[in-house]
């Protein structure tokens, strides 16, 4: 009996564990769901973008020699029919996520997207997606509208096929962090079909303006 009643236990355990990982979860999508809500305010009315010139969550089929799958931020800004800037939003640790947006601006797309910008909205880090520089703290060093035009009328940087390959594969493996919950991305061969599935978890924005 005194192996039962140690089972029972464990499973009571297991429960009140997985519910407070449950109510953490809760709690960061609340949080980076006011997050996305304060950038998108930021970007119309600081910055002067239309909603037109911001995709929310837009899929990118991103494929290496050995899988492929659909890759996303949470906004990409444009300008001059260019995408200029990649946004992703998070709650904290910046840095750990620095790597994963500067892999989506220089291998989401056929060419870079020049500024790879992480944000909690407080706090952001601004950086330039070529070198991975460090431009700014603030948010406000994201380009204005007029300014991301004058960007966009240059011709936009290219990587070389290796070290494209390179960001794609390291992409794709933050891409299997990011989703969280098994099954939710599903993976194929390179040159199969692939579609990131919504795990439940998707944030909304409210745009109250």
């Amino acid at each position: 009996m005194p192996g039962l009643y140690n089972f029972s236990m464990d499973g009571e355990r297991e429960k009140l564990v997985l519910e407070k990982l449950r109510e953490e979860e809760r709690g960061i999508i609340m949080m980076t769901g006011l997050i996305r809500e304060r950038v998108y305010e930021f970007l119309i009315k600081k910055k002067g973008y239309l909603e037109d010139d911001i995709e929310i969550d837009a899929p990118f089929d991103v494929e290496t020699s050995r899988q492929k799958e659909s890759c996303s931020v949470d906004f990409i800004v444009r300008a001059g029919g260019k995408r200029i800037v990649a946004i992703k939003c998070a709650v904290s640790a910046l840095e750990s996520v620095e790597r994963h947006v500067l892999a989506f601006g220089r291998a989401a797309a056929d060419v870079m997207i020049p500024f790879s910008v992480v944000t909690r909205s407080d706090y952001s880090r601004v950086l330039r997606t070529e070198n991975g520089e460090l431009i700014s703290e603030d948010l406000s060093a994201i380009p204005d509208k007029s300014s991301a035009m004058r960007i966009a009328d240059a011709e936009l940087a290219k990587l070389s096929p290796e070290k494209a390959e390179k960001e794609r594969r390291i992409l794709l493996a933050f891409n299997v962090i990011d989703c969280g919950v098994p099954g939710a991305c599903d993976s194929a061969p390179a040159g199969g079909q692939s579609k990131k599935k919504s795990s439940g978890q998707v944030i909304p924005l409210k745009f109250n303006r």
